[in-house]
Parts: structure tokens; C-alpha cells; sequence
């Protein structure tokens, strides 16, 4: 019983990542530098879940939303966008999932701790982003030159900083209000 529900949550999630990545707000003009950047709320349903449940079931809702997106959606050379997604996904929630999947007894959601677990979680995902960037999606894009990646990393790790934030802000704000519904 219980493996069957985790795994319908485990589809719903994965379904509510999918549209949620489909449903990108642009911010470039809060990134002049970087005019091109779109948000997406998508890592939220997996941030949920891995808390809940352990980090493995945010990667399998990362991975499978990133495999819909990019059969139905992508754009981008060679999956590029739908790697950088994963990943920062999952440097982002890897630190919160993985402390309460280590304190199961403890799955009081305080505030005060999670504001430094969500903290770890941005800079993990920023400092993650830096390597995924330089190392795989730019040289996808064809962007080859040292200079040219610092600049384009530059520019795109405040938007990263800026999104941790905003996930952080929408997990601590719903996470105690869904628990008991995803904890079961």
C-alpha cells in the first residue's frame, strides 16, 4: 500500500514539475547582462517530495520531468537546458532532503534551520551551476573561449542566487501547510 502511494505521488509530482517547466516567467530584466533568463517553478513538487521521502524520489522527479521536457518542449542543443535543470535541481534540494531523510524521527519543519539548509541548497546549486555551465551547456551552445564562458557564467550566477531564493521562499511557505498529505 504504502509503495503504491509513494509511487502516485511520485507521478503527480513528476506531472506538476512537467507544466510547472512549461510555465517560464521571463526576468531578464531584472539580469541586464542576461536578457534571455526565464524562471520556472518546477524543482518545487521535487523539493516537496525529497524532503518527505528522501532525496532518490526528488532525482527520479527531476530526471523524468527533464526527460518530458525535453521530448515535448525543448529547444536547446543536446538537452543542454534540461541537463542544467537537473542539476541545479538537485544540488538544490540535495543538503534539505538528505538532513531530514538522516533525522526521520525529527520531521519538525523549523524555520530557522531550514533557512540555513535552503541557504546551503542556493549556494550548492550556484556553485554547481558554475561547473555545469562552463563544462557542459556553454561548450553545447558552441561557446568555447575562457573569456566568453566567465563572462556568460558571470552573469548567469546572480539569476541562480535569485532563484534559490524565490524556491526556498515558496518550500518554507508551503511545505508545513502539504506535509501531512505527502508524509503519510
Amino acid at each position: 500500500m504504502k509503495n503504491t502511494r509513494i509511487l502516485t505521488l511520485i507521478g503527480i509530482m513528476t506531472a506538476l514539475s512537467f507544466v510547472l517547466y512549461l510555465i517560464e516567467i521571463p526576468v531578464g530584466f531584472l539580469f541586464p547582462s542576461a536578457p534571455f533568463l526565464q524562471i520556472d517553478f518546477s524543482d518545487v513538487p521535487a523539493i516537496l517530495l525529497s524532503i518527505a521521502h528522501g532525496p532518490v524520489i526528488g532525482i527520479v522527479i527531476g530526471l523524468f520531468k527533464n526527460v518530458l521536457h525535453f521530448v515535448f518542449k525543448s529547444q536547446t542543443p543536446a538537452a543542454s537546458g534540461e541537463i542544467a535543470n537537473f542539476f541545479a535541481g538537485i544540488a538544490y534540494f540535495l543538503p534539505i532532503s538528505i538532513y531530514y531523510f538522516l533525522n526521520k524521527t525529527n520531521k519538525n519543519f523549523k524555520l530557522v534551520n531550514n533557512l540555513i539548509l535552503l541557504a546551503i541548497g542556493t549556494g550548492l546549486m550556484a556553485l554547481v551551476m558554475i561547473w555545469i555551465n562552463f563544462n557542459i551547456t556553454l561548450p553545447l551552445y558552441g561557446i568555447s573561449g575562457n573569456a566568453e564562458k566567465w563572462a556568460f557564467v558571470n552573469a548567469i550566477t546572480p539569476f541562480n542566487i535569485f532563484k534559490g531564493v524565490l524556491l526556498g521562499i515558496i518550500t518554507i511557505l508551503i511545505y508545513p501547510r502539504l506535509s501531512k498529505y505527502l508524509s503519510k
